[in-house]
């Protein structure tokens, strides 16, 4: 960030005239056997469990 501060000093500009952002939309990616990626509702099920504590015995 302070390089780009300098930059800026420098050559009398703006970060948005330094860096030029685009968006695009992301497409569905495969997985390597070809197939889709999991459905959010098994997602939930691949989540793990919460550990129990248990005291020395």
């Amino acid at each position: 960030m302070q390089v780009i501060a300098a930059l800026c000093d420098i050559l009398s500009c703006t970060p948005a005239d330094l860096v030029a952002t685009t968006a695009e939309n992301a497409g569905v990616r495969k997985t390597a056997t070809g197939d889709l990626p999991t459905s959010p509702s098994n997602v939930a099920k691949l989540r793990p469990r919460a550990a129990r504590i248990l005291p020395d015995a």
